[in-house]
């Protein structure tokens, strides 16, 4: 069990073909640029343009649907992290999670660090304990800040990680009192911080899907399409920051339950989805999303700055604000290549050689 070619078997409850997801992978991708998106919009709505009221009435439901594709991450995740937590042995799963999230997080927290060190802009995140609780993924427990833009998020798929693997393992082994520890660890997540119930969302619709649930419902491509409309207008109208009540508000319970509704058509492999997302480009950004989603704030905040100094924010707001985003768009993809390259694929292979090549850990390092 301790071997890196050591897999669990997965569960009867949990039948799953496994392979590439077309649907899934290009998802990603649309979610990394439409959080880019939401960044250029709000940005310019929050510090270039915060007296232009027909501006801000148009901006803000784009904003509030762009950052909603956060969420649709952590419904990713909990769609394919759960095989893969059965499949490995705990060692295994960890190495995997780690290679995947750590080293392209460690090189813009650094950045972070020392940006931060030099120019004080947010003293308050300046020191040492704040630093290493981001560091170690704790500081949601401690009640601090993420450091790097964008990484709040990874703190949540760590703890995830954490709690789905540990779990895999106690059920797998039969270990009635680790899996009772887990299953109150697993629920104090979910009361304490409500958005890990995306992670729930995609957990569910992975074993519909090993059920082949929707491939049995008709007009399959008629409701993923209604489901895609619905969610887009509900992810609209709130920015979701899950405050104290907030799940008691009709129109969070309504996002959450199209989510669950629109992910559960798309994941299948003749969804409409997958059959949009197939293109290269939608691959592409789907290969290089975890990249464009951290690198780009460090592409998007300079080049406002640029843009504010040389005068091209007009008073023309949508056409400044679109030769912006389009020259953003282009700068965060070129960068967002670059870091895939040298932070997220060196890595695995470097790793991989001083392994001895192992194909099989090769293989599942891309979920």
């Amino acid at each position: 069990m301790t071997g890196l070619r050591a897999p669990h078997q997965l569960p009867a409850w949990l039948p799953y073909e496994g392979g590439h997801n077309t649907g899934i992978h290009g998802l990603r991708g649309v979610a990394a640029a439409m959080v880019l998106f939401a960044h250029i919009v709000g940005g310019t709505a929050e510090h270039i343009y915060a007296d232009n009221a027909a501006y801000l009435a148009v901006s803000e439901p784009l904003w509030n649907f762009g950052t909603f594709f956060v969420y649709l991450f952590f419904a990713i995740s909990g769609f394919v992290i759960l095989p893969s937590a059965f499949r490995y042995a705990p060692r295994d799963f960890a190495i995997r999670r780690i290679l995947r999230i750590y080293p392209l997080f460690l090189v813009f927290t650094l950045i972070f660090i020392a940006g931060n060190a030099a120019m004080n802009l947010q003293p308050k995140l300046n020191d040492l304990p704040t630093i290493l609780y981001a560091l170690t993924f704790t500081n949601l427990l401690a009640g601090t800040e993420q450091l790097t833009p964008n990484a709040w998020s990874l703190t949540y798929e760590m703890m995830f990680y954490c709690l789905a693997g540990l779990g895999a393992f106690a059920i797998s082994q039969k270990m009635r009192g680790l899996q009772l520890i887990m299953a109150l660890a697993s629920l104090a997540f979910l009361v304490v911080f409500p958005k890990s119930l995306y992670f729930v969302a995609g957990i569910l619709v992975f074993i519909l899907y090993g059920r082949r649930f929707v491939q049995k419902l008709p007009m399959r491509p008629v409701l993923e399409v209604i489901a895609a409309l619905s969610l887009g207008y509900a992810a609209s109208r709130a920015h979701f920051d899950f405050r104290a009540g907030e799940l008691r508000e009709p129109i969070t319970l309504i996002c959450m339950a199209l989510t669950f509704l629109y992910f559960l058509f798309a994941v299948e492999k003749d969804s409409v989805t997958a059959r949009l997302l197939s293109a290269r480009w939608a691959q592409y950004l789907g290969t290089i999303s975890y990249s464009l989603y951290l690198a780009h704030p460090y592409i998007y905040m300079p080049m406002r700055v640029v843009f504010q100094k040389l005068g091209l924010f007009s008073e023309n707001a949508w056409l400044s604000v679109t030769i912006f985003g389009l020259v953003t768009f282009v700068a965060a993809i070129a960068a967002s290549h670059v870091s895939y390259l040298l932070f997220e694929k060196l890595p695995v292979t470097m790793f991989r050689n001083w392994r001895g090549r192992d194909k099989a850990l090769q293989k599942d390092l891309s979920v």
